[in-house]
């Protein structure tokens, strides 16, 4: 008899849930089969998962900028970051840029600070800008800091209309490119406990009229090779800049590791008198590619100088 109540009651239950899953399931076709409402007839856009990672690059006039650079990135802009994207960004953080070596401004570089971010999502899709739309609140930064980072004070925080210079504006470079590298030369088995390392990060573009496949040949075939023998340099890594979210003009970002700066001025000392300009180039010194107008880079350390989503606990000053 115990048994049999409890099968019963076992079967009685059963019945009940299936019951209650055949009212949800009508309710739902219901709904679904029901005419639109004014409120819900919008459609609604969602992003799709796109992992990235994006590389931003910020110069200043000269040092004595450097305290009013860095009271608007941690005052104002590493705060509002966080309040627009932390919930799709898994990475957020800034390295401090290294001393512009000697001749480093022939290779247009930037002296203050390189951010890393890891996407989950192409922030700009639903953009025309390099500013997101949907946001509740917009960025602060006024026309001082843009003329603090070299840029043009009527623009935009992320300019669209690149107008690098050596003379001139150093615009904020903003480039995204595949999560993980996608070509690596030399330097695979290479570890931390190596030693340290000097990076050189660039990101380039081709001049106008040559092809991403010419100028790819060019960098894979001449430059690279050439770099990869120098006992001086440990690393080599590249991959091509994402065509979406289209932030800035550059084509191709890479690495080249060296011991110091030291490595690097011998290492270029050198590869600059065995690599030939090539035919399309229309810059004659190299590396034939003009820089801080096509050719941007800055000298980093490993780790960085704050991993924002990790440390950042607002702007607490010296006492």
């Amino acid at each position: 008899m115990i048994m049999t109540h409890r099968m019963a009651s076992a079967v009685g239950r059963l019945l009940l849930f299936s019951g209650l899953l055949a009212g949800i399931a009508g309710t739902a076709t219901a709904q679904n089969n029901a005419p639109a409402s004014s409120a819900n007839t919008a459609s609604h856009h969602y992003e799709p998962f796109q992992p990235m990672r994006s590389f931003i690059l910020v110069s200043v006039r000269d040092d004595s900028d450097l305290p009013a650079a860095y009271r608007w990135l941690y005052k104002y802009h590493v705060p509002d970051s966080i309040s627009q994207f932390a919930p799709y960004v898994t990475k957020y953080s800034t390295y401090r840029a290294l001393p512009v070596p000697p001749k480093g401004e022939d290779y247009g570089t930037y002296n203050w600070i390189m951010t890393e971010h890891y996407w989950l999502i192409n922030p700009f899709n639903t953009s025309n800008s390099a500013a997101p739309n949907g946001l509740a609140f917009k960025e602060t930064f006024d026309p001082e800091y843009m003329r603090i980072t070299r840029q043009p004070t009527d623009g935009d925080l992320r300019p669209t209309h690149w107008v690098g210079s050596r003379e001139g504006y150093h615009p904020t470079v903003f480039a995204f490119a595949p999560l993980f590298w996608e070509e690596d030369y030399k330097g695979s088995d290479r570890t931390i406990e190596d030693g340290p390392n000097y990076r050189w990060l660039i990101v380039f573009k081709y001049p106008k009229g040559v092809s991403v496949e010419q100028g790819d040949k060019w960098f894979k075939q001449v430059l690279v090779p050439a770099l990869a023998k120098r006992p001086e340099v440990n690393r080599i890594l590249s991959s091509h800049v994402l065509a979406q979210p289209h932030t800035s003009p550059f084509q191709r970002v890479a690495e080249i590791w060296f011991d110091n700066s030291k490595q690097w001025e011998k290492a270029m000392a050198a590869v600059r008198k065995e690599v030939a300009k090539p035919d399309w180039a229309v810059y004659d010194q190299f590396p034939y590619i003009e820089p801080y107008k096509n050719f941007v880079g800055e000298f980093l350390l490993d780790r960085p100088e704050s991993d924002h989503l990790q440390q950042y606990k607002g702007y607490i000053s010296t006492r």
